[in-house]
């Protein structure tokens, strides 16, 4: 597989689309989700204006007095706010050293509330808005009430190309947890000599069902990895409004195996590069409390992965414990 071969779904077309044009489309999705693990999106009706106006208002923030920005710093691993920099939850076997990644990002998440206040602390926590901005908030709003809806549209199509219940996936993400985040990658010289041998963004698999990764226009970096091609860059067509779906660890163990999360990277470009770039990044999981039980063969891979608590199972992956200290 080369990264052109990673395929296209356009989502008006798929609703449209007859019984003999969905199989193809299906064959082809199936495949680049068995072997990779990501598939670019196109129809979903998200507003560029949107989004730039969300990268801005992001990018505004990053340029804020360190100390101005420390007032918003998270506070744990499953927490909103800023961070400066930091490690990726890494996969077995990832290559490249546990150095902190050369990214600075704002969190930011839902607004759900349960009534138990431990209960939403852990899988909900607060938003730490900055006062000096409040057009991040605004556009942060915005842009992630699409991405919601977004996001309901891929659990539906992903269950379609299953073969199962419309609501396969979406029954179990009412009340979802999920992350937005707004990144920048300061162009590389900011760094000096501390980033030699560090990467943007260092290699990982994402711990959800699938992360909706929006990619600055005309910015690449981006290097997705399969067994046959190993690591191979993916290019967006020039001008277009794609989203990347990523597959995340939630979902290769509720399909047992059938389809692979996804493990990428962003290399660093050379030291003196003035390349900057600002990604936005949303990270989609499920209710908390679902119990993700694997598919059975021969819709699921026959893996016999075990069943996990979804929320359970992300914080345990980042060492957030469950129980008051």
């Amino acid at each position: 597989m080369v990264s052109t071969e990673i395929p296209t779904v356009d989502l008006g077309e798929w609703q449209r689309a007859g019984a003999g044009r969905r199989e193809a489309i299906a064959a082809d999705l199936d495949l680049a989700l068995r072997e990779t693990g990501a598939f670019l999106l196109t129809g979903h009706a998200v507003p560029r204006a949107g989004g730039e106006e969300f990268r801005d208002a992001g990018l505004e923030f990053f340029r804020l007095p360190r100390e101005t920005k420390l007032r918003y710093e998270i506070q744990g691993q499953y927490d909103n706010g800023w961070r400066e920099v930091h490690r990726n939850v890494g996969i077995p076997g990832a290559d490249g050293d546990s150095a902190p990644d050369l990214h600075e990002s704002f969190y930011v998440g839902p607004t759900h509330r349960t009534g138990d206040a431990r209960f939403d602390a852990l899988f909900y926590p607060a938003n730490r808005w900055p006062g000096e901005l409040p057009r991040l908030r605004a556009a942060a709003d915005a842009y992630t009430a699409h991405m919601v809806r977004v996001a309901a549209r891929v659990n539906t199509l992903l269950a379609e190309l299953l073969g199962q219940p419309p609501d396969l996936f979406t029954s179990q993400a009412r009340r979802a947890t999920w992350t937005q985040n707004v990144s920048w990658y300061p162009a590389p010289r900011r760094w000096g000599q501390a980033g030699a041998g560090r990467m943007r963004n260092a290699p990982h698999t994402d711990l959800g069902t699938f992360t909706l990764l929006n990619r600055q226009p005309g910015k690449d970096g981006l290097e997705l990895w399969n067994q046959d091609r190993d690591w191979f860059p993916l290019h967006c067509p020039h001008g277009s409004d794609a989203l990347i779906v990523i597959l995340g660890d939630l979902m290769e163990l509720w399909t047992d195996g059938r389809w692979r999360a996804l493990r990428h990277r962003v290399p660093a470009p050379a030291a003196q590069a003035d390349d900057e770039q600002v990604s936005l990044v949303f990270f989609f999981e499920a209710d908390p409390q679902a119990v993700i039980e694997p598919l059975a063969a021969p819709v699921g891979g026959g893996r016999g992965l075990a069943p996990v608590v979804a929320g359970e199972s992300i914080l345990r992956k980042l060492g957030v414990p469950l129980t008051p200290a």
